[in-house]
């Protein structure tokens, strides 16, 4: 489906794309229940939607559905390793989405693009502003979920970009807030074990090395937390809280638990690679098998 979706864009720019706009009634039906499914069905099926999105918008025309396709696709090409065509396909979800006066779509097609494609392309101070901006829309149009999901990724960004811990961690305070006012507290547990790193490296917890304090009230400890996320498969649960438990275990010298962390990470079946989180894992499982190949001496971790 990749290959027949580049050999669809091969010689085609948005001005040839947007051509043809699609007006047959149960077509636009197609395309709305299509992005539907793609958000919400598992990660593994969702990029054949998100390229049949992109067909249909070549051969039938363009609706409001199609930025946002464009931008999964772009995320896909990111996930290859296609940064080139992955910037490219993203601007042509902007400019689609514009051209279209998707506006309802904003937030959507943000926090598709500002949690993998720009954050490899772009420089990451430059992503703030265009997310927070995409959050404030989102609730403006009512889509709440994907306007946290946008907050979420704000907090991720500001977290390495803010000079001081504490004003990002203000920051997420105040969006955690509002998500609760809007309901979308199973969207900002991606954000729990984010603000419990925090906390961990403001010094507001007994244990640092361990990702267990405040920030986890609702349940009994961190092993409690990954249970119930493995129950219900959320991957994209379990990845953030891997990484976050393996980078504080790193920074306060706990290596064995920093590796034993990324070598779950590392056996999910399907990894994120968004919010960061993908190639700093590798990054930082390099740094945990350095320390412990001077620390044990053993010949193991300098093959890691």
């Amino acid at each position: 489906e990749i290959f027949k979706t580049k050999l669809l864009l091969m010689g085609k720019d948005v001005d040839i794309i947007m051509s043809k706009v699609m007006d047959d009634k149960q077509m636009l039906a197609v395309m709305d229940l299509l992005e539907t499914t793609c958000i919400y069905c598992p990660y593994y099926f969702s990029h054949f939607l998100a390229l049949r999105i992109v067909q249909l918008s070549i051969s039938h025309g363009v609706s409001v559905n199609t930025a946002y396709g464009f931008a999964y696709y772009s995320c896909i090409l990111c996930h290859l390793g296609d940064l080139c065509n992955a910037s490219k396909y993203a601007k042509f979800a902007l400019d689609i989405m514009q051209r279209m006066q998707a506006r309802q779509k904003y937030c959507r097609v943000y926090s598709c693009l500002y949690s993998m494609t720009f954050l490899k392309t772009n420089h990451m101070h430059s992503c703030l502003d265009p997310v927070l901006k995409a959050h404030h829309e989102g609730l403006k149009a009512g889509d709440t979920a994907h306007a946290t999901v946008c907050a979420v990724i704000y907090c991720s960004i500001a977290f390495r970009c803010e000079k001081k811990l504490a004003s990002a961690k203000q920051v997420l305070t105040d969006l955690k807030r509002e998500a609760k006012v809007y309901k979308q507290e199973s969207v900002w547990g991606l954000a729990v074990p984010l603000e419990q790193a925090m906390l961990n490296l403001m010094g507001r917890t007994d244990k640092p090395n361990l990702l267990e304090g405040d920030a986890f009230l609702l349940v009994e400890n961190i092993d409690t937390f990954i249970t119930e996320a493995t129950s219900m498969e959320a991957e994209r649960v379990l990845c953030v809280t891997y990484y976050y438990q393996m980078l504080v275990a790193y920074i306060f010298d706990d290596l064995e638990l920093a590796i034993q962390m990324v070598e779950k990470y590392l056996g999910l079946e399907n990894p994120f690679e968004g919010l960061v989180v993908g190639s700093e894992v590798i990054f930082l499982y390099g740094l945990t098998s350095l320390a412990q190949a001077r620390k044990t001496k053993e010949v193991i971790w300098k093959n890691r």
